[in-house]
């Protein structure tokens, strides 16, 4: 999906139903600060038949009453284009962060007919927390992911993998590494995401073309171009680490200024892309 088609997606969103509950973009504003152009919205949950309990004054008693559309609950969100990223509250076991991805996807294929479109969004991990999970791993059996280059930024750990994919024309890459039975897959994957997290501005990165390719692809899809998978054990323990549960958050206002959620997204989107040395390919 290129960026036109999903800015216009905004303008006249569908609603789709999921088990009995509609959902669609509420309050959407094309805005900009200082020439940075972004949309705000509210991806929000809706009851077309909703029901009311109203008091009767008259008998002294309560009452349900027909209430059509009643909204159940809205998560405001920030779109950028210049950084392809998208910023979102999460609503406690009502939209949570999954929920929010497959609707938010859902309204924008549905709004393109589903017509050759698809929308995809990926978390961004916190490496920070994700070295943290890997660290404590004795062994890593199985490296899984799914990912899609992203156009035109690179980051420097899986530059090579991005120039292979370019390469090959290739859109999206899912690759599985297993290791013999009882034994450990032999990468790198340690040690690179702590690279990664040195806060030394000018640290020097691991050879591109040295990382393997399994280790590469995890990388990408922490860096927001996919998902990944890391099995493994701890003390015996089968362990699953996957680069979604470890997003990047912060704690905001329910209601925020759209200008101040945005000023909040971009900083946070541009400490990533300067932590993690994203560059601009040709």
């Amino acid at each position: 999906m290129n960026q036109d088609l999903l800015l216009n997606s905004f303008k006249s969103p569908a609603s789709i139903i999921f088990r009995g509950n509609a959902w669609t973009f509420l309050d959407v504003q094309y805005l900009d600060i200082s020439n940075q152009q972004f949309v705000f919205g509210k991806l929000s949950k809706y009851a077309p038949e909703g029901e009311v309990e109203v008091v009767d004054v008259n008998t002294h008693s309560k009452k349900t009453q027909a209430e059509p559309n009643l909204l159940v609950a809205s998560s405001p969100f920030v779109y950028i284009p210049n950084h392809s990223g998208l910023c979102f509250l999460r609503v406690p076991n009502i939209i949570e962060e999954h929920t929010f991805i497959r609707r938010f996807c859902e309204i924008i294929e549905r709004t393109n007919h589903d017509f050759f479109v698809e929308c995809d969004v990926d978390l961004v991990s916190d490496l920070k927390k994700f070295y943290a999970k890997l660290s404590s791993l004795d062994k890593v059996f199985r490296i899984q992911a799914h990912v899609s280059p992203p156009n035109p930024l690179f980051g420097p750990l899986w530059e090579s993998l991005k120039q292979y994919l370019d390469k090959r024309n290739t859109d999206h890459l899912h690759i599985v590494e297993d290791a013999p039975e009882g034994e450990s897959l032999n990468t790198s994957l340690k040690d690179l995401v702590l690279s990664a997290t040195s806060e030394l501005s000018d640290r020097q990165y691991t050879d591109p073309e040295n990382v393997p390719i399994g280790d590469a692809a995890i990388l990408m899809a922490a860096d927001g171009y996919g998902k990944g998978k890391v099995k493994g054990s701890k003390e015996g323990n089968l362990v699953v680490i996957s680069t979604s549960e470890t997003s990047l958050s912060f704690t905001f206002d329910k209601t925020p200024d759209p200008h101040k959620l945005f000023q909040k997204a971009l900083k946070i989107f541009e400490k990533v892309k300067e932590d993690r040395h994203m560059e601009h390919g040709e």
